[in-house]
């Protein structure tokens, strides 16, 4: 049996009850070496290994599966932009007969929709800037249909230390639909959401143009950005996209 489970940021709190429940329960967990330090209390056999060697992991924990109960850990939810999918693809191709069950988690925009305020409180995408997988223009298609649709974007990914090319195409894009609609985007920026350093700002489109060396810093691969839409606004401090009660009702 292989459990796939998201175990949203790593801090304890975060974890789901049935998470937890399997965790205490299976023969081994693997994972990506960066997570270690959040399943080391459950004192089981772990395997770990590094960035870019995610098939070999979920190939390793199918293997095992055959005669163990094994986890295999992603952060956030499994199935977003987690393991879960390619545990499944690679069952299929190559072991076809191992039980998976998924176990969700909580997902970084949800987590960062709390600390923010209520930012995602309409319809909204969420997007990936890494281009590994997939290529940048259709990262940037995607993010263009989000803004043609005036939904909530959620960014994922958004900066790397080399790999500052799709950020940066991204603002192009805000900055375009922000001069045509003459809108200045609220975006809230939080870095390590849901663990120990945990931080936010909210600012809009023009305020990154203004100081974007400054962003360009202090943005990582540890921050999800939410981008808000047309009725977006800063409530008492915090980004609060307004779902139509008060004009319905």
């Amino acid at each position: 049996m292989l459990y796939v489970i998201g175990i949203g940021p790593g801090n304890e709190e975060f974890f789901t009850k049935e998470a937890e429940n399997i965790l205490n329960s299976v023969d081994m967990i693997v994972c990506y070496k960066g997570y270690k330090e959040y399943i080391e209390r459950f004192q089981k056999e772990i395997y770990v290994n590094g960035m870019t060697k995610e098939v070999e992991r979920v190939e390793y924990a199918l293997n095992q599966a055959k005669n163990k109960t094994v986890a295999l850990v992603s952060n956030g939810d499994a199935t977003i932009y987690g393991l879960a999918s390619l545990a499944f693809e690679l069952n299929e191709k190559n072991f076809e007969k191992v039980e998976i069950n998924v176990v969700s988690g909580i997902t970084s925009a949800s987590i960062c929709s709390a600390i923010l305020g209520a930012p995602l409180n309409h319809d909204f995408s969420v997007v990936s800037l890494s281009d590994l997988l997939t290529p940048l223009e259709k990262i940037l298609k995607r993010i263009i249909c989000a803004f043609e649709s005036d939904m909530i974007l959620a960014i994922y990914n958004p900066l790397g230390k080399k790999r500052k090319e799709p950020f940066l195409s991204a603002l192009e894009i805000i900055l375009d639909y922000s001069k045509d609609r003459n809108i200045d985007y609220v975006i809230g920026i939080v870095k390590n959401a849901g663990r120990d350093k945990q931080e936010y700002k909210i600012t809009t489109i023009n305020g990154i143009l203004e100081n974007l060396d400054y962003y360009m810093d202090y943005i990582d691969m540890s921050t999800t950005l939410i981008v808000g839409n047309s009725n977006t606004k800063i409530i008492n401090g915090k980004m609060i996209t307004p779902r139509g009660y008060l004009s319905k009702y």
